[in-house]
């Protein structure tokens, strides 16, 4: 006979908790992440599902069911994807059924859009001013003001949804530091262009920014009522940007933001997309089993476990390369040597980033088997 839901749901939440506070558990954790493969998997179009504020909760759990054996799931967010992707990455995104193919993925539109005049614009009328009149650039007003208002008035209830099919949702708001943001809206090149020719504006203007970012971090995780928070590091990893770069304009928002979480007893997951590994050392600053890595599949797992392993619990890191073109023997071996390495503890199994769009449904399901396999411990 089936347990409860709200059994599972504590037995569950306990095994995450304990794997995060890097002590023993009677099972690895495996935990869902894969908002495109959600909707290709249950046979809805992305069209259809970038139209639906409601699809990224009931595809995710939907599909959770259906494949079985998760514990959680790793970002819990819901909202029209395509419209809260452009409004953190100050960037158009180009939208399925509209400029794209129904069933193709949303692409971001990467142009310069954000100009110099901006900095001036943060530094002298802050963050939040500037966002509020720049993402019509980007955006429809309209649209955008629909989700942000479905949001506010429908993460808690997402979340309830969550928790009473039994899953864990491990966090339900993001943040990152204002290089990321200020890189979307610049433009990749033109942005880096910016940091050499007028470092102290840029720095002016992050120093504006990240008040509000850190503030609008915490509101969000608590109005979700989930305790943690998920900080993006995409174009600010360590194999894009110089050491220089890292520490002046990276790295010191990075620990702002993880105080400001920590101080309101929220638990800092660090979503590190490329490879950090060059920069693991500087975990060793944080405080002890407080904060969660979680990689994409390129980042060492060996030297994050000799670096970091013995104060901060991993959640990760099986690629999107082996979900969409390896097989099920593939994945159970990764997964094997995963669990041999953290030796069952401080490790909570999950795709690494995302699951693709194009993820081969027996491999996640081999993803689920493989965590039971060799992750019992009892």
């Amino acid at each position: 006979m089936a347990k409860p839901a709200e059994i599972l749901y504590r037995e569950r939440d306990e095994r995450i908790r304990k794997a995060i506070k890097l002590e023993p558990v009677d099972r690895v954790p495996v935990v869902f992440e894969g908002m495109a493969f959600a909707p290709r998997y249950l046979g809805m179009s992305i069209a259809d599902f970038c139209a639906d504020p409601e699809a990224p909760i009931y595809t995710a759990l939907d599909t959770m069911d259906k494949i079985g054996g998760f514990d959680g799931i790793n970002h819990a967010v819901s909202g029209k994807t395509t419209v809260l992707v452009s409004a953190a990455w100050l960037s158009h995104v180009n939208v399925p059924g509209r400029e794209l193919p129904p069933d193709s993925l949303w692409q971001i539109h990467e142009k310069e859009v954000m100009t110099i005049d901006d900095y001036d614009f943060i530094i002298n009328k802050g963050w939040g001013a500037f966002v509020e009149s720049y993402l019509p650039r980007v955006v429809d007003v309209a649209e955008f003001k629909e989700a942000s208002t479905w949001v506010k008035n429908n993460a808690a209830q997402c979340i309830r949804q969550v928790r009473d099919r039994g899953y864990v949702p491990i966090n339900a708001s993001s943040t990152a530091p204002p290089y990321e943001s200020f890189c979307g809206g610049r433009s990749m090149g033109k942005f880096l262009t910016d940091l050499y020719r007028i470092p102290d504006k840029v720095q002016a203007a992050m120093d504006v920014a990240i008040g509000e970012i850190m503030e609008n971090a915490v509101k969000g995780a608590k109005a979700a009522g989930v305790p943690a928070v998920w900080i993006g590091g995409w174009r600010t990893a360590s194999s894009m940007v110089s050491p220089k770069i890292m520490e002046r304009f990276v790295w010191p928002y990075v620990l702002k933001i993880v105080d400001a979480l920590l101080s309101a007893g929220l638990t800092p997951v660090f979503h590190w997309d490329q490879d950090w590994t060059r920069d693991l050392i500087r975990l060793q600053a944080l405080p002890p089993k407080s904060c969660i890595l979680n990689p994409d599949g390129m980042t060492d797992m060996r030297q994050f476990k000799k670096i970091a392993g013995d104060r901060m619990a991993m959640m990760g890191d099986v690629p999107s390369t082996l979900f969409a073109t390896g097989t099920p023997r593939d994945i159970d071996n990764y997964v094997h040597n995963l669990v041999d390495l953290f030796e069952a503890r401080g490790l909570i199994l999950c795709p690494g980033c995302d699951a693709p769009i194009n993820t081969k449904p027996e491999n996640m399901a081999a993803f689920v088997a493989a965590s039971y396999k060799y992750g019992t411990t009892k």
